[in-house]
């Protein structure tokens, strides 16, 4: 690479409005086959019904669930 070349110039960025956020996390809820509240309890107990379930938790934890 040269002195004044884009490191970045490739890489792409996605930025999701609510309604797309909105569908990760129902998608991630839907993979791991349970709802938020029976995600959530999994997390607390340390203890995921399945690997999809621990990946779905990784995905959607820093979010909260709308009550829309």
């Amino acid at each position: 690479m040269t002195a004044g070349e884009d490191h970045y110039a490739d890489i792409e960025v996605d930025v999701l409005d609510d309604a797309g956020v909105r569908n990760v996390i129902d998608n991630a809820l839907a993979r791991a086959g349970c709802t938020w509240d029976e995600l959530q309890k999994q997390a607390k107990a340390g203890s995921f019904s399945s690997e999809i379930a621990h990946r779905a938790w990784f995905v959607v934890s820093s979010f909260k669930p709308s009550t829309a």
